[in-house]
């Protein structure tokens, strides 16, 4: 079985965010459902199916219900092939969600599983080519799929969901406030972080930490904002990480446009996060909508942004990140950043005198590391 769709374009891929899930992570479920004791008398359905690859249950789980939907047709027609026991919709499943329309009795015990579709169509990455769009009802309506796809499970009260999606729907603030009203009635019970990257034909150069994660309902007493900013995450390769466990340079500098000037005009573009700083600029020559006015008090912490920018090997789990700091430890270092982001930027900072000394790189560049092992 192909791990993704052939018979989707590139362009298709981006704006129906359909990227298809390695079979390791759907032997993760299974090993999740067995720790739960789910089998029999349970309805699986993966609501955005494409070629089934959840669907591989049943080769333990006999006894179960299966109900594939995906609003491709190809793919559900090609999942029908694969896993004829399957009852299959093929409907839009952010219109009208209800579980009749999937034959679904209210007092069914029901499990979505799957690998729902991501496609932020505010994100910059690819925005030449997302122009798709799909109908949506204003209760579940959010900027993303992945996170409509969210509010749909909710709306369908499923038992448990166990899905793939990226890290950030839980750990940005913007994020989790979309999909709050999951999040008041799900808590998460299991997860690992593997890599996008293992998605096919998806970026080599640029991966982003996605979650498999096992949600259990539990009405008006789920996950809290405060509960994952303290939870121990774990990836797929053995590293752990909490997001309160390091200090952020954001916390003291501006990171979008306001309504601050200075006499001294320096512009830096808006800062998102460690990716998209990745993909983005950071001192900029003139007035845009993205500049930034950069309090001169604070130009250290923004060159060391710069800094960061350049130096930095982040593992990829640290995509989502602001982009950490040590507080404490960064007067040792203020001088160096200073010096090689103003020699890096003299069309903004006039000429400067000398190149900065190697020794000065080299303690910025421990200083990042530590930052970053922290």
């Amino acid at each position: 079985m192909n791990d993704f769709a052939k018979h989707l374009t590139y362009k298709n891929r981006i704006n129906f965010g359909s990227f298809y899930t390695p079979k390791k992570y759907v032997d993760i479920v299974k090993m999740w459902m067995h720790v739960y004791a789910i089998n029999g008398q349970w309805t699986i359905m993966d609501p955005s199916c494409g070629y089934g690859a959840f669907f591989q249950l049943k080769e333990e789980y006999k006894d179960n219900r299966y109900i594939g939907n995906d609003i491709d047709s190809v793919a559900i027609k090609k999942a029908k092939g694969y896993f004829p026991f399957v009852e299959y919709f093929n409907n839009n499943l952010f219109t009208n969600t209800q579980r009749k329309n999937y034959k679904i009795k209210e007092n069914e015990k029901l499990i979505i599983v799957g690998n729902p579709p991501y496609n932020d169509v505010t994100s910059q990455a690819h925005q030449n080519i997302k122009k798709e769009s799909i109908e949506m009802d204003k209760d579940i309506q959010t900027r993303d799929y992945g996170m409509t796809s969210m509010l749909a499970y909710n709306k369908l009260k499923a038992d448990y969901v166990i899905i793939l999606h990226p890290l950030s729907y839980l750990i940005k603030k913007a994020n989790y406030n979309s999909c709050i009203k999951f999040f008041n009635n799900y808590n998460l019970i299991e997860h690992i972080i593997f890599n996008s990257q293992e998605f096919a034909n998806t970026s080599k150069t640029m991966g982003f930490p996605i979650i498999v994660a096992m949600y259990k309902r539990n009405e008006n007493k789920g996950i809290t904002y405060n509960d994952i900013l303290n939870k121990q995450f774990r990836t797929i390769e053995g590293e752990s990480f909490i997001i309160n466990g390091r200090d952020y340079v954001c916390k003291y500098i501006k990171k979008y446009p306001n309504n601050d000037r200075y006499e001294q005009e320096i512009l830096f573009y808006t800062m998102r996060d460690i990716n998209a700083l990745k993909r983005s600029r950071t001192f900029i020559k003139n007035r845009e909508s993205n500049a930034v006015d950069v309090d001169p008090s604070k130009l250290s912490f923004y060159c060391y942004v710069d800094c960061f920018k350049k130096f930095a090997e982040t593992p990829y789990y640290m995509g989502n990140f602001d982009v950490p700091f040590i507080y404490n430890e960064f007067k040792s270092i203020e001088d160096d950043v200073l010096k090689i982001s103003k020699y890096e930027h003299q069309d903004i900072f006039g000429k400067q005198k000398d190149s900065p000394k190697i020794e000065s790189i080299n303690k910025v560049k421990n200083y990042i590391n530590k930052v970053l092992e922290y």
